[in-house]
């Protein structure tokens, strides 16, 4: 006499059994232990939301779009940052372990070495008096490699370029590095 308590963990209730395969990722986690990109997004940006909403500078943060985040938009204070700007405001992107990656030329360069942590991100900072900067981990041509700091003084103006390197290994250390690396940053330019 079979029960379903007594029906192998490994099947459906149709009877069919479940199988992960690489291609099994329809929301949910894969074999390898991996997930789809999307999902890992929103995770990472809903860490990184968190942390964002304890720095002193932000007013306020929200994730876009509110379902799966696609990046972070804060409203900041940029007198903490010691400008005198009206207003301020910071975008964060992020796509992890990017597919496709890099060029192999980016791979055997700089490109990777500059910080442990594979993905493309952006922390970019803007003031409504025109500054524009910010830190770049992702393809541009206009200077080699991968992560950059990029910056101009007003939209009409074309921006400056410098390579940059990171030593976080989370996600949220590099945030917190990012943003005094920028603090440092906002702090010169005035």
């Amino acid at each position: 006499m079979t029960s379903n308590r007594d029906a192998s963990k490994n099947q459906s209730d149709t009877g069919t059994p479940r199988c992960a395969t690489p291609d099994s990722s329809r929301g949910r986690v894969r074999f390898d232990g991996g997930s789809e990109p999307g999902r890992d997004r929103h995770r990472i940006l809903r860490e990184l939301r968190g942390e964002l909403a304890r720095h002193p500078a932000v007013r306020s943060i929200e994730g876009e779009p509110p379902d799966e985040y696609r990046e972070l938009r804060a409203t900041l204070d940029p007198s903490w940052f010691g400008r005198t700007a009206e207003t301020a405001s910071l975008r964060v992107t992020w796509i992890p372990d990017p597919s496709p990656g890099p060029e192999a030329a980016d791979r055997t360069n700089d490109a990777w070495m500059r910080t442990p942590i594979q993905a493309y991100y952006t922390i970019h900072y803007s003031e409504s008096d025109g500054l524009d900067c910010g830190f770049h981990c992702e393809p541009n041509p206009h200077i080699d490699g991968l992560l950059h700091y990029q910056e101009r003084d007003d939209a009409d103006d074309t921006y400056t370029y410098e390579p940059v390197s990171f030593g976080a290994r989370s996600v949220s250390g590099l945030l917190w590095e990012l943003m005094d690396a920028l603090a440092d940053r906002l702090d010169d330019s005035e």
